[in-house]
């Protein structure tokens, strides 16, 4: 349900345009596939399917944009989390789709490259959720559907993803050489 959730206590809500503009396409679709083959009717339903397409490409992109460029007007170092994005794919389908995540990241790491700022990413294997950002202990399994946990070490209520932003923020800043973390070095979690 959410695009990215940060280190700083705030998560951004993903707007799932497909989704928003799913009615048109299927309504597009239809008109289409009931034209007959090689008419100027189904090439003139063909373009529209096209054209409600594109529209739905555009607004997702102008909204990276402009997420990209609030987050590196606000932060100077950015951690991500390298996702199998092909797994979450089969998983949850169309919806990862929607996202256009990997996109996302590829206008991110151009703004920041543009206004000097830093786009790091931490290691896929790394037991981000599974780890309890207060004490270190690492869970054996966590299932997918599981989003609040409890510690068995030091007894801690973990939100799956807020604690995932934790430790990648501590894990992005010793890998960089940052040292010690500040508050002008969020990690994001998708």
């Amino acid at each position: 349900k959410t695009f990215l959730t940060t280190s700083e206590g705030f998560s951004i809500d993903a707007p799932l345009f497909f989704k928003q503009s799913l009615r048109e396409i299927q309504k597009a679709n239809r008109e289409l596939s009931r034209k007959q083959k090689g008419s100027n009717n189904r090439e003139r339903a063909r373009k529209n399917l096209v054209r409600r397409h594109e529209d739905i490409v555009h607004r997702r992109e102008d909204w990276f944009w402009k997420l990209a460029h609030w987050l590196t007007d606000r932060f100077d170092v950015l951690y991500f989390e390298t996702l199998n994005l092909k797994a979450m794919q089969r998983l949850w389908g169309r919806k990862v789709s929607d996202l256009g995540f990997r996109s996302f990241l590829q206008i991110l790491e151009w703004v920041a490259q543009k206004k000097g700022k830093v786009v790091a990413y931490i290691d896929r294997w790394f037991p981000s959720s599974k780890t309890c950002a207060g004490c270190g202990y690492v869970l054996d399994e966590l299932n997918l559907n599981v989003r609040r946990w409890r510690c068995p070490s030091c007894g801690s209520e973990n939100d799956r993803d807020e604690n995932a932003t934790i430790n990648i923020k501590q894990v992005g800043a010793s890998t960089c050489g940052l040292g010690e973390v500040s508050q002008a070095q969020p990690a994001f979690a998708v």
